[in-house]
C-alpha cells in the first residue's frame, strides 16, 4: 500500500512541487520502483482551502506524482537492461544529461533527481503568475517578455547534443535567471546545481586518473556512480528546506527531518 506524502505553501500558487520528492523516494527504497519519466505533465496538485486549529483558513496545496507508464523495478533494471523497456526513457527537456548523451547505461536514482532539478529550473525561469482578466485566482503562465532561457533544450532535435549543452549547464556553472515571483527558489537551485557540478568533476577526475594509470596498484578506489561520489542522493535535494526564506518559508514535507515547520503543526 502507499503512502500519501504531501506539501503545503502558505500561498495559492503554482510554485515548483518537490515534495514529489519524497513519493519517488519512498517508492524507490521500499518498493523498488524508480519512474523514469519525471516531468511537469506528471505532477499534479489540488489547492485545498482549510482551518488550522485556530480557526484561520489558508491554502494548501497537494502534489501527486502520476503516470507510472514508463518506471521499472530496479531488480529488473540491474538484471535486465538489455529489453527495450529498459532503454532509455524520459521527456528530452527533463532527462539527465548522461542518458542523452548515452555514457550511462542503466537508469539511475540521481537521474530522476537531475531530472526534478530541471523540472524546479525551467518551472522558475520560463514561467510567471498572473491572475487574468476576469477570474480571481493567479495561475501560472509562460513568459511573454525577455525571452525564454532554455529554449534550446526544447528545440534541440538531436539528443547527444542536448545532453552536451546540459553538462556545460552544469559543469561550468553557467548562470541561472529566474522570473521575479520565483526568485525565492535561486539559493536552492545555485546549491543543487553546485552539487552536480562537484559531483560530475569529481566523476570525470576518477575517470581520467584510471585512464592514466597503467599499474593495477595505481587504480583509484571504486568510484560511486550511484551518488556522484555523494554528492547527489535524496537529501541533496530536500536539506535546504529548513533554510528557505521568502515565500518558501514555511514549506512543508511529511518527512520531519527536511519539512520547515514541524510536521505536526502543518496538521493544524
Amino acid at each position: 500500500m502507499l503512502r500519501v506524502v504531501r506539501v503545503s505553501l502558505p500561498l495559492p500558487d503554482c510554485r515548483p512541487l518537490t515534495t514529489v520528492h519524497s513519493v519517488h523516494h519512498w517508492l524507490y527504497v521500499h518498493a523498488g520502483i524508480i519512474h523514469r519519466d519525471l516531468s511537469p505533465n506528471n505532477i499534479m496538485c489540488r489547492f485545498i482551502e482549510e482551518e488550522d486549529a485556530k480557526g484561520k483558513k489558508e491554502w494548501k496545496v497537494y502534489g501527486v506524482l502520476t503516470d507510472y507508464d514508463l518506471s521499472s523495478l530496479t531488480v529488473k533494471m540491474n538484471s535486465d537492461y538489455t529489453k527495450t523497456s529498459q532503454q532509455r526513457t524520459g521527456t528530452p527537456p527533463y532527462m539527465a544529461h548522461e542518458l542523452l548523451i548515452g555514457t550511462s547505461t542503466p537508469h539511475l536514482y540521481r537521474h530522476d533527481l537531475e531530472s526534478l532539478f530541471y523540472i524546479m529550473l525551467l518551472m522558475a525561469s520560463r514561467h510567471t503568475i498572473e491572475t487574468p482578466k476576469g477570474e480571481g485566482k493567479p495561475r501560472v503562465v509562460m513568459r511573454r517578455s525577455g525571452g525564454l532561457q532554455f529554449q534550446d533544450w526544447f528545440d534541440q532535435p538531436r539528443y547527444n547534443m542536448l545532453g552536451s549543452l546540459k553538462a556545460i549547464f552544469l559543469l561550468r556553472m553557467q548562470p541561472i535567471a529566474l522570473s521575479l515571483v520565483f526568485e525565492d527558489f535561486l539559493p536552492w537551485l545555485e546549491d543543487l546545481q553546485q552539487c552536480f557540478s562537484d559531483g560530475f568533476t569529481l566523476q570525470l577526475s576518477h575517470n581520467n586518473r584510471a585512464q592514466k594509470s597503467w599499474r593495477p596498484t595505481d587504480q583509484p578506489a571504486k568510484f560511486d556512480e550511484e551518488t556522484l561520489g555523494g554528492q547527489i542522493t535524496y537529501a541533496t535535494i530536500l536539506t535546504a528546506v529548513p533554510h528557505l526564506t521568502g515565500e518558501l518559508k514555511g514549506l512543508v514535507i511529511r518527512d520531519p527531518e527536511y519539512s520547515s515547520v514541524p510536521v505536526a503543526q502543518a496538521d493544524d
